[in-house]
């Protein structure tokens, strides 16, 4: 009779989780259309249902009212067509063996994204503060996390499995350890979250295997992801995208110690001049050519700027963040990249206050700044990306500005300028990366050039002279703090096969970098007129002189491409 009770009891147990155990079905691909992409480029306007269902137990234990449909159909009406909802599992679950989950909290998120859904909106669940894996990013701890978190999201991806392709699921959030850059170590732990969560989700069959999925790179920086991260592998293709979160420059968007922001408000007041329009746009232009190019989707999974004014000139600045988030959307927008704004309803003064709906007042505009930007940047429409020949000339006299503005280098505490692996897949080591700078330092000053995996330094030529990955410009200058200079700097044709694959990363110290260039001497000096082909064999020197007998090892023009003669 005991055992009879015991076995009902666990019986009823079982019923009140949301079990491990439920066995994958065939793939399922009715209405699971759209691909990376495309969903992303759905996304006009994207808003996080944030400090709510992401708190440690409670969604109400961090001031905010409980979440209503009512809620969601004001987000609705305000022009929002996306959201995400941060999701905190790990209060919730009922054996950390089996990560099975309370089927009450299992049903909350349920009837929340049911709403969402039935606004017409796109959602994004993900799995937000588990710091049992996102702050233990470490080797020893590796093989655990993973196996647990594949056992979550095996729980959530089952019991989501039947919904339609309008809902994504997001891996992880920010892993991280102290904010600092990341070590190799902890770089190949966060892929591998990334390659669980997408294994675990696949394994569940259904809909889950052609379902949008979200990877993310460590601490969701779009720099340490551009630096480290690694595309998983997935038995579908084009189904995934990348995630980063976008508060830059901090020192604007997030602890408010400028009240400016942009050229367009340099005349206003302080501005960070090495992050402005440019830099932004140039960051968005790079992760465009690196991931979306690859046919992955691109999410910002969080922007905003942080609600900050002084009295003395309170509206400009209002009027500056407005400009701010108009920006960074429209940029967003225009490369196709979904883009979800932070809102903790919170209003003050000053840092974290990053809201825009009042929750506790019916969902009234509590920021009308900020959702004039965001509405404005939604309405640039998307561009297709520019398709080179790579046959034609790429760099003219002035070269192909790679970066520009005014920051200093100063190891991992500043700058850290990743130029990725695309820039370079045309081109050959006859390329020059040209380093306009002006010594600023008190104790030393460094350049240094690192692959872009950080796996070794890259050794460089400046001049005559050979460097194995650093250069000291005072030293080979002769000059001191204060100096100008303009430093082209080649590789060898080793140095740069590593290159074309990897790209590189610029640090250093006691520099002050205000641009980067890419030029090719061979292409700027091909002639802009050329005789027509059909005199002579069509191949001409460098200098646009028809050639009869190329000679063996000498670069020549033919049909306006470069090549060696055999």
């Amino acid at each position: 009779m005991l055992n009879r009770f015991v076995n009902l009891c666990l019986g009823l147990l079982a019923c009140a989780t949301t079990s491990l155990h439920a066995q994958s079905v065939t793939p399922d691909k009715e209405g699971m259309d759209l691909d990376a992409l495309d969903w992303t480029k759905e996304i006009v306007m994207g808003w996080n249902l944030g400090n709510s269902l992401e708190c440690p137990t409670t969604e109400t234990e961090w001031g905010n009212p409980k979440t209503t449909r009512e809620m969601i159909q004001k987000v609705r009406e305000a022009g929002f067509n996306g959201i995400r909802i941060p999701v905190r599992w790990a209060g919730h679950v009922t054996n950390t063996q089996t990560m099975a989950i309370d089927a009450t909290w299992s049903a909350r998120v349920k009837e929340v994204v049911d709403w969402c859904l039935a606004e017409g909106m796109y959602v994004i669940i993900n799995d937000h503060h588990e710091e049992w894996y996102d702050r233990n990013p470490f080797y020893s701890t590796q093989a655990e996390n993973n196996r647990k978190l594949k056992a979550l999201w095996t729980n959530i991806a089952t019991y989501f499995r039947d919904y339609g392709e309008r809902l994504i699921f997001a891996g992880t959030n920010e892993t991280t350890v102290n904010w600092s850059a990341p070590t190799q170590e902890q770089q190949a732990v966060q892929n591998s979250y990334n390659q669980a969560f997408v294994d675990a989700v696949r394994a569940t069959g259904g809909k889950n295997y052609y379902r949008n999925l979200v990877v993310q790179t460590f601490a969701c920086s779009p720099y340490h992801g551009l630096n480290g991260f690694t595309i998983p592998a997935d038995k579908v293709e084009n189904r995934l995208s990348v995630e980063f979160h976008y508060y830059d420059p901090y020192q604007y968007a997030g602890s408010c110690e400028y009240y400016y922001w942009g050229n367009a408000y340099k005349d206003k007041g302080k501005i960070l001049t090495s992050d402005t329009e440019v830099t932004q746009a140039n960051l968005f232009d790079r992760i465009r050519s690196t991931w979306a190019a690859k046919g992955l989707g691109v999410v910002i999974g969080e922007y905003g700027v942080a609600n900050h004014y002084t009295e003395a000139d309170k509206q400009t600045q209002q009027e500056n963040m407005q400009y701010y988030l108009k920006t960074l959307v429209g940029n967003a927008r225009q490369r196709g990249f979904a883009a979800f704004v932070w809102d903790n309803n919170a209003f003050n003064n000053g840092a974290e206050n990053f809201g825009i709906f009042k929750r506790w007042q019916n969902m009234a505009v509590g920021n009308t700044y900020f959702l004039k930007g965001i509405s404005q940047g939604a309405g640039v429409e998307y561009k297709e990306p520019d398709t080179p020949n790579p046959d034609d000339p790429e760099y003219g006299e002035e070269g192909k500005v790679i970066w520009e503005g005014d920051a200093l280098l100063d190891w991992g505490n500043s700058l850290q300028l990743t130029i990725p692996a695309t820039e370079f897949t045309h081109q050959d080591n006859t390329l020059q990366v040209i380093l306009t700078y002006t010594q600023d330092y008190t104790d030393y000053d460094q350049i240094q050039i690192f692959y872009g995996d950080w796996s070794q330094m890259t050794p460089f030529s400046v001049g005559d002279g050979t460097f194995d990955g650093a250069f000291i410009p005072s030293q080979y200058y002769a000059t001191g703090s204060g100096a100008k200079h303009v430093t082209p700097v080649t590789f060898g044709k080793d140095a740069f096969t590593v290159v074309q694959q990897k790209g590189i990363v610029i640090q250093g110290h006691g520099v002050r970098l205000q641009k980067v260039t890419l030029y090719d001497p061979i292409k700027a000096s091909v002639p802009s007129i050329i005789q027509e082909e059909g005199s002579g064999q069509g191949i001409y020197s460098i200098d646009g002189k028809n050639i009869d007998k190329p000679q063996h090892g000498q670069v020549y023009i033919k049909n306006r491409k470069k090549y060696i003669a055999d």
